[in-house]
């Protein structure tokens, strides 16, 4: 009896670990585009300054560190972030990358936290080089909510229409 106490508890335990997957951030556009094209789902970028900006500090704990929202990011979106520290030392690519996405999405982003929730159709030319990405923003920017349920809620009614 005692065995199949432990056998039930350790094989409830390993569910509830598997079901609670972290986050996977990306950080290269590429990869997360690639990803996102594989899976079908949308890409999720959030732009931040994780070093000075309080609000997306507030953001992160309030929200994209539960269990709520990581559920829902898994098996809803591709995470991808844009960070734009003040004092943290930050890959030279990556900082060049992102410098690139902020001015493609400049009119989008007036302040951080911003998210945006996008398609992105990539067609590479005959050569193997990539021709103009072709960007379809779902919905609204987002920026800072207080809990997850309000922010997953907004996301979903940015989402509704993607499939159109």
């Amino acid at each position: 009896m005692k065995k199949i106490l432990i056998l039930l508890v350790t094989t409830f335990s390993i569910s509830v670990f598997a079901q609670q997957k972290d986050l996977v951030w990306h950080t290269d556009i590429d990869k997360a585009i690639e990803i996102s094209s594989n899976t079908n789902k949308p890409l999720f970028l959030f732009f931040t300054g994780s070093d000075w900006c309080g609000w997306c500090k507030k953001l992160k704990k309030a929200v994209f560190d539960t269990e709520t929202f990581k559920k829902w990011a898994n098996e809803n979106v591709v995470l991808f972030e844009l960070d734009y520290p003040r004092r943290t030392p930050q890959d030279p690519e990556i900082k060049k990358q992102n410098q690139d996405l902020q001015q493609t999405f400049r009119g989008l982003v007036r302040g951080y936290p911003t998210v945006l929730i996008f398609d992105i159709e990539r067609e590479l030319q005959e050569d193997g080089t990539k021709s103009q990405d072709k960007i379809k923003i779902h919905g609204q920017r987002m920026g800072y909510m207080p809990d997850p349920h309000s922010f997953i809620n907004t996301a979903k009614t940015n989402l509704q229409n993607r499939n159109q």
